[in-house]
């Protein structure tokens, strides 16, 4: 398996607010706006299907993902338009492929929109899900469709084979611990849900790690998650070989999603935010900091990093990525000794280096 790594500067924007402010699950907003709900999914088939069902269920008006794609204004449009007719009780929104979940709530979710997101829907083919995740095309979408979501909408083509529906259900529910999953049987939809998009989006399997709030689903289906937590920063010749055995070859196990906050020696600059989905990693600067000048400062360019897949040898990696971080002699050389390390990670942009 190849691993590619590429470098995106930019900065949170919905993903930052993902971080825990309040435990409570919204079930009880009271909306000023007509209620939508977004339907998402790579198989555009399925997914059409589903909402066109999930619309004529709820009586709610069904948007095809050619006008969603057009834009929040087109969308508020429309609500004007037949928002206020009678007999419309709210609107079922498809989205296209390639929609990015992060926007699709920020626009939903905004004081002056009148159409109010109350539940993002993925609709996922099972059987397409290990093949999703092996593309680099792919992959990123579909992990951040689940993680996204509030509900998944499970079709499973092949009924009889229950261990591959339980592995990837254990997957889902590891990377979507909140999200209600709905095992799709012909012409049915799932129940109503109500979700306080604009309070905060259900919370990422990794996010929920790293908070020490996981709770493994009683049925995992062989998946694992671990969590990886280190005071000092990586060297980045060691840590590019450790990616390569993890993530390229699979020494550890089949790494399907890890994510958190992680320092390169080679930048200390800046705390990077690290974004692995199947085989492509991503590590873009979250903040600009001053160049350390050692002493205390370096307690705090360490690591903390989620990592969930198929029969994870949590030791084994755990003590692999601790051989890549730097060596006493390494961390009292110096920032300024750090800064000569090859260094084969993407170039961030300029202006990220303070």
């Amino acid at each position: 398996m190849r691993m590619s790594i590429i470098s995106i500067n930019t900065m949170f924007s919905i993903e930052g607010k993902r971080m825990r402010g309040s435990t409570e699950r919204g079930r009880e907003s009271v909306f000023d706006g007509i209620e939508a709900i977004a339907v998402v999914g790579l198989c555009a088939a399925e997914r059409r299907h589903y909402a066109m069902r999930l619309a004529r269920d709820r009586s709610y008006v069904f948007v095809p993902a050619e006008q969603t794609a057009q834009g929040i204004e087109a969308i508020d449009r429309l609500v004007d338009l037949v928002g206020m007719t009678s007999g419309v009780h709210g609107f079922v929104l498809e989205h296209g492929e390639g929609a990015d979940c992060a926007e699709i709530i920020g626009a939903l979710s905004a004081p002056d929109t009148r159409a109010v997101l109350t539940d993002l829907v993925c609709v996922l083919d099972l059987a397409c899900l290990h093949s999703d995740l092996d593309s680099e095309e792919r992959a990123g979408v579909l992990v951040s469709q689940i993680e996204f979501a509030s509900t998944l909408a499970l079709v499973t083509p092949d009924p009889a084979n229950s261990v591959g529906r339980e592995e990837a259900i254990g997957l889902i529910a590891h990377l979507a611990p909140e999200a209600s999953l709905f095992l799709r049987c012909e012409g049915a939809v799932h129940e109503p849900v109500c979700w306080q998009f604009g309070h905060r989006p259900p919370d990422a399997g990794w996010m929920a790690i790293l908070n020490s709030e996981f709770r493994p689903p009683a049925r995992a289906g062989g998946v694992r998650a671990c969590r990886f937590e280190q005071a000092r920063p990586f060297h980045p010749q060691r840590l590019q070989a450790v990616l390569s055995a993890a993530i390229g070859e699979g020494c550890w196990g089949r790494i399907v999603r890890s994510a958190g906050f992680a320092k390169l020696a080679s930048r200390p600059y800046a705390t990077a935010h690290w974004d692995q989905a199947g085989t492509l990693l991503t590590l873009s600067p979250l903040s600009v900091e001053p160049l350390p000048g050692g002493g205390p400062e370096l307690l705090a360019l360490g690591q903390d990093l989620a990592f969930i897949g198929f029969d994870l040898d949590e030791a084994g990696l755990c003590e692999a990525l601790d051989w890549a971080v730097l060596t006493d002699a390494e961390l009292l050389a110096g920032p300024m000794a750090w800064l000569e390390y090859h260094d084969e990670f993407p170039a961030w942009d300029s202006a990220h280096r303070g």
